[in-house]
């Protein structure tokens, strides 16, 4: 199984690189992508990391699961911009796995896609939701093909979310054993 994560500018460190690092281990291929016009980005906490590729490079077909870390990028570079609504459209019209953690979850909320589901998200990011059944006192949900995070402190949970709906629950629990060096 092949996802895409797509970055941006100000993107939270740890939602990007834990979950990145959870599903890698699980041997999941994982292609961390731009949405700048160049392969580098800029996390909140300044740390620069260069990508596989643009967005504009990215082709969706070749991906079974889309994911989304939150952060300062969400409200100021993704919120409104059409490359991130169409690349969510295309995952959620084929129904494939749409993962997203913090603010994120609201990149869907606000366009009406958990109108018959059940989301969590960081609070105050539910405020423009259209729809949908937001559950602010819960870490992470799985609604259909949508997995939502609430927070940062949530990173591990989401990412093996992320695993048990892609390889099941035995698989999660051997990764998640390993990581936490248990037997």
């Amino acid at each position: 199984m092949k996802g895409i994560m797509i970055l941006a500018n100000g993107f939270e460190d740890t939602e990007a690189l834990a979950t990145h690092d959870i599903l890698k281990r699980s041997s999941l291929d994982v292609d961390m992508v731009s949405i700048n016009e160049t392969k580098e980005v800029v996390s909140q906490y300044h740390l620069h990391l260069k990508l596989e590729k643009t967005l504009k490079e990215a082709k969706f077909a070749e991906y079974d699961f889309l994911v989304i870390p939150g952060g300062g990028a969400v409200k100021k570079v993704l919120q409104g911009n059409p490359e991130i609504k169409e690349v969510i459209a295309y995952f959620v019209s084929k129904k494939k796995l749409v993962a997203t953690i913090c603010a994120a979850p609201s990149l869907l909320a606000d366009e009406g896609y958990f109108l018959e589901e059940k989301f969590t998200c960081f609070p105050g990011c539910e405020t423009n939701s259209r729809g949908g059944k937001y559950l602010p006192k819960q870490g992470v949900i799985t609604s259909n093909h949508f997995i939502t995070a609430k927070s940062m402190a949530y990173t591990l949970e989401f990412g093996l979310e992320i695993i048990k709906y892609l390889q099941g629950e035995e698989q999660m629990m051997k990764v998640k054993k390993s990581i936490y060096g248990e037997k």
